[in-house]
């Protein structure tokens, strides 16, 4: 692996770890996928394609990019038995290939069609991404965003899943299963060692409320972790209702996480605790975190593999 004398002079990191700049240029790169210790995936929204990066001086540090052949999305990337999965506002394709491959192995094909079918789960306008995953039974997990700050309901922003494995392709997306609902805009999706799904979700702005101390949208809403589990399928997050405290004035706060209603709706703050699913942690409001990943750790490393993150950090979650 490369020294830590090439680390990315920048970076502040705990004692034993290093970050490395990878010299290759990526066109406004939306989502990674790691394939092994040196090679991984990436869309690159400026481009609209799949790229491989990869290293060729057996350096340990990716040097090269590389198209794979599969193009035309705007966020979503995934792989699952023996496909390459990507997303549009509208579409969801998939093309034949091997991880580690030079390039796929089939022609295009559509697997999800009608995401952004106007008042049914996303038009074409506010949050465009549609975050892909998959679970261990290959059903897919699609999470789409909502129209504006604060929609009037939830139609748009939510998880829905698809059994694409037993179906006829495409799949129209309207008659897909909501797997949860209330979430403003669930950009970021990972499921767990356990096989839980969890997400991270951006909140609203422009957030004021009177008996709250009046124009409080610096510190509020929290942006959220959230977890999914089998139980809670079909449950209700809280959006647009309801939103997360990260930080109010002392003598008015409950603490991190407690919920409140959003001004305007026909709902109280104690529907919105009793009624509504919490989220697992309120981080800083506006943040706007965009990826989670679980680590899973192994005592046995790839050749030429000189180190990894330790073992006390099995299961934990990167965002």
């Amino acid at each position: 692996m490369p020294s830590c004398g090439t680390f990315l002079a920048e970076a502040t990191l705990e004692k034993g770890f290093c970050a490395h700049v990878i010299p290759v240029h990526a066109d406004r790169p939306r989502s990674i996928l790691s394939v092994n210790k040196d090679e991984f995936l990436i869309f690159e929204r400026g481009s609209k394609q799949v790229k491989r990066i990869f290293d060729t001086n057996e350096d340990g540090l990716p040097d090269k990019s590389q198209s794979i052949g599969a193009s035309g999305g705007n966020h979503g990337l995934a792989w699952f038995g023996g496909y390459i999965y990507i997303s549009s506002d509208a579409t969801v394709w998939r093309w034949r290939y091997d991880l580690g491959g030079s390039a796929v192995t089939s022609n295009k094909e559509t697997v999800v069609i009608n995401i952004d079918k106007d008042g049914k789960g996303g038009a074409p306008d506010g949050h465009t991404t549609r975050t892909l995953a998959f679970d261990e039974q290959g059903r897919l997990y699609i999470s789409v965003g909502s129209a504006g700050n604060v929609d009037s309901d939830s139609h748009r922003s939510r998880i829905r899943r698809l059994d694409i494995l037993n179906h006829n392709l495409p799949v129209d997306f309207q008659g897909a299963e909501i797997f949860a609902d209330g979430l403003r805009n669930e950009v970021g999706l990972a499921f767990d060692l356990h096989g839980v799904l969890w997400g991270v979700e951006n909140g609203a702005d422009n957030l004021k409320r009177a008996d709250l101390g009046g124009d409080i949208h610096n510190e509020n809403p929290a942006e959220e972790l959230n977890r999914f589990p089998e139980i809670l399928a079909g449950s209700d997050w809280g959006y647009p209702e309801c939103w997360s405290e990260y930080k109010l004035p002392g003598s008015i706060g409950l603490g991190r996480g407690t919920q409140w209603a959003w001004p305007g709706f026909r709902v109280s703050d104690e529907t919105c605790r009793n009624d509504r699913i919490q989220s697992e942690l309120a981080m800083q409001a506006h943040s706007a975190p965009l990826g989670i990943v679980f680590y899973n750790y192994t005592a046995t490393h790839p050749n030429g593999c000189s180190g990894a993150f330790p073992e006390f950090m099995h299961g934990h979650a990167f965002i």
